[in-house]
C-alpha cells in the first residue's frame, strides 16, 4: 500500500479532533475524504503530511513512518495544495521554479514542466504577472501547478476547486484522472464539491466528529444504499399506472414528486423493467419514456449525514 493509516488518533487543546480511524491508498486511485467543516478532515491531511504527529496510532507512507526523522524525504514525493506557500511578490513563473527546485526537479526540465502547467491550465499569459495580482481562481490554479511540478507519487489536495470556475474544476478532474491512469498518481482530497464525484474518485471516506461513518469503493457504496434498480417512467396516466402495479409484489412503485407525470419503479433486475412496461401498454397506457436512475455520491452523502444528525 502506498499509505498505510492505522488506528489514528489526535487530540487538539484537550478535545479529540481524530477518532480511531485506519485506512489504505492503493497506487493509482483517487480518493475523497467529505464532511462538514471542522469535523477533522484537514487535520488527517496534515497528520498525512508529517506537519502534525498522532497521539495514538500510527500513518506510513511509501513505507516510512511520519514520526521517522527521514521522513522529510518522504514529504518531498508528495505534491501538496494549500491556501499558503505562494510567494504573492514574485511572478507565477518564479514561484513555480522556485518550487521545482525545492522538489530536486532537474534543471534541463524545470522550463518544460512549468509551461506544460501553464498551457493545460491557461495561465500562459499570466507567466509574469506577480501572484499577488491574481484572483483567487488564478492562484488556486498556481497552488495546484506547484503541487504538480515535480511529478509527484502522492498528491494530497484540500478543498482544490475552491475559487475555480466550472470549467476551471471540470479541466483539474480531467488532469487529475489522466494523471492518475498514467503515471499512478494517488490522489487524496478533501473536497466540498460533491457534484460529479462518483465519476471521478475511486474510494470515498465520509468523516463526522472525527470518524469515517461511511468508507468505501464508490460504486460499492451507491449499490449499497440503492440495492435495486431504479427507472423513472414517463406516461399518461399516473394514477393508473401506480392502481395497476399496485398488487405486482415483484415491483415497488410510487409517484415521482420531482416530475409531473413521471413514476419511480425499482426493479430487482434489469429484466423485469419490460414486464411493466407490457403491464402499462396491455391496459392501454402511453408509455413516453424509460430512464434508469443514476444515484450519486451527493446525494448518499447527504442520506448519510442527515441519519447522523437524527441520531
Amino acid at each position: 500500500m502506498l499509505v498505510r493509516v492505522n488506528q489514528l488518533q489526535k487530540t487538539l487543546n484537550g478535545k479529540n479532533v481524530i477518532n480511531d480511524i485506519s485506512f489504505t491508498l492503493k497506487p493509482g486511485t483517487i480518493n475523497a475524504i467529505l464532511g462538514p467543516n471542522g469535523v477533522g478532515k484537514t487535520t488527517t491531511v496534515r497528520l498525512l503530511t508529517g506537519l502534525l504527529q498522532p497521539t495514538h496510532g500510527e500513518i506510513e507512507v511509501f513505507g516510512v513512518k511520519t514520526t521517522d526523522p527521514h521522513f522529510e524525504r518522504v514529504r518531498k514525493q508528495m505534491g501538496v495544495q494549500n491556501d499558503g506557500n505562494l510567494y504573492e511578490n514574485l511572478t507565477v513563473y518564479e514561484n513555480l521554479k522556485i518550487w521545482a527546485r525545492f522538489y530536486d526537479v532537474p534543471k534541463a526540465a524545470i522550463d518544460d514542466r512549468i509551461d506544460a502547467l501553464l498551457t493545460y491550465f491557461e495561465l500562459t499569459e499570466r507567466k509574469k504577472s506577480k501572484v499577488g495580482t491574481l484572483s483567487k481562481g488564478l492562484k488556486q490554479k498556481v497552488a495546484i501547478m506547484r503541487a504538480l511540478i515535480h511529478h509527484p507519487k502522492l498528491l494530497i489536495l484540500d478543498e482544490p476547486t475552491s475559487g475555480l470556475d466550472p470549467s476551471a474544476s471540470e479541466s483539474l478532474n480531467t488532469y487529475l484522472q489522466q494523471q492518475v491512469r498514467e503515471e499512478q498518481m494517488t490522489v487524496f482530497m478533501c473536497t466540498h464539491h460533491l457534484q460529479g464525484l462518483e465519476q471521478i474518485a475511486d474510494h470515498i471516506f465520509m468523516m463526522n466528529q472525527g470518524r469515517f461513518i461511511v468508507s468505501g469503493r464508490a460504486e460499492d457504496l451507491l449499490r449499497e444504499a440503492w440495492p435495486q434498480v431504479e427507472f423513472d417512467i414517463h406516461v399518461n396516466d399516473v394514477t393508473r399506472a401506480l392502481a395497476l402495479l399496485e398488487n405486482e409484489q415483484a415491483f415497488v412503485a410510487k409517484e415521482n414528486s420531482d416530475k409531473e407525470g413521471y413514476l419511480r419503479v425499482k426493479v430487482e433486475a434489469y429484466e423485469n423493467i419490460s414486464q411493466v412496461i407490457k403491464l402499462f401498454t396491455e391496459h392501454q397506457l402511453d408509455v413516453y419514456t424509460v430512464t434508469e436512475v443514476q444515484h450519486t455520491i451527493k446525494e448518499l452523502y447527504f442520506k448519510k449525514m442527515d441519519v447522523v444528525q437524527r441520531d
